[in-house]
């Protein structure tokens, strides 16, 4: 396992150019690599993320007929339900650093909501408003949640929120919507992308309480970024050169950013980090049509 170098807020910034990362061109050949498609179209598989032990993968899926929780080996092998509800459980599902916890989107309340399970004795915790639509949980390592929600102007803004529900605040006040948040390794730096109400995201870092918000991309349309192990580099979702959506890595010091090997005829989108650092897997496709795929370094 690679070693990890963990980095706080100020070298975060530091890291981070002042200038938009270079724009990846469809003619620049990706990161060496392996590509391997992990399950097959025809489920809604998507928005997969790593236990933190790396020795399984979280997802939602829809092939028991509603969006549930769903885990399977590294290797796309045991494919097992999770958590079985009457609801709809979807959207990329967050555990908590020791493993021992996930939080969730969930419609039991009636319309999104964020949730915290607890795997050992089942116990549903709600932490969002329940009265307002909110999504997409990531949970740090110091222990605070980040999600965003309909709730409190504009159309979409970042919350934080305790696991146990309290100490809900909301952390961003821009127009139009800030959205999936997602936590740098020691819990110190979000990214989250961002479109300042112009439908076009960018990727934004901050602060826990989005002090120093300041944007990393400036053209294109980025989104869904998630931090690498050792805090260096971002995979995202960018359209930046063509109608499609792909799986880039930004490197944070040079601001340089380059595609991952990816299905070429479809949107690639929600890539997440192994705990290692080697792979990266993602979602390919829409709806029913969508399957996850696995993208080792090489």
């Amino acid at each position: 396992m690679h070693r990890r170098h963990f980095i706080g807020a100020t070298s975060a910034a530091a890291l981070a150019p002042s200038f938009a990362p270079a724009l990846a061109s469809a003619a620049e050949p990706p990161i060496a690599g392996e590509l391997k498609r992990l399950t097959e179209p025809g489920r809604d598989d998507n928005r997969a993320t790593y236990m933190p032990d790396g020795q399984s993968i979280l997802f939602a899926s829809r092939r028991s007929g509603r969006s549930q929780i769903w885990t399977m080996q590294p290797d796309g092998s045991g494919a097992r339900h999770l958590h079985k509800s009457s609801a709809n459980d979807f959207g990329r599902v967050a555990p908590n650093p020791a493993g021992t916890r996930l939080c969730f989107g969930s419609d039991r309340s009636g319309q999104s909501a964020v949730h915290v399970l607890d795997l050992q004795g089942g116990a549903v915790t709600t932490l969002s408003d329940t009265a307002w639509w909110s999504f997409g949980p990531s949970w740090s390592a110091r222990g605070l949640i980040a999600y965003f929600s309909r709730k409190g102007g504009n159309q979409i803004n970042l919350w934080t929120v305790q696991p146990d529900g309290t100490q809900a605040r909301q952390i961003s006040n821009q127009p139009g919507e800030s959205r999936q948040p997602w936590w740098s390794p020691d819990g110190a730096t979000l990214a989250y992308s961002a479109d300042q109400g112009t439908k076009a995201f960018q990727v934004w870092l901050a602060a826990p309480d989005n002090t120093g918000a300041r944007a990393l991309t400036a053209a294109g349309d980025w989104q869904q970024p998630f931090w690498s192990p050792d805090g260096r580099r971002l995979a995202v979702s960018a359209k930046v050169d063509g109608p499609r959506f792909r799986i880039l890595v930004i490197d944070l010091a040079s601001g340089q950013a380059r595609p991952i090997q990816q299905p070429a005829e479809a949107d690639n989108v929600h890539p997440a980090w192994s705990p290692d650092g080697r792979r990266i897997v993602f979602t390919s496709g829409a709806g029913e049509s969508a399957a996850l795929w696995l993208f080792s370094f090489a």
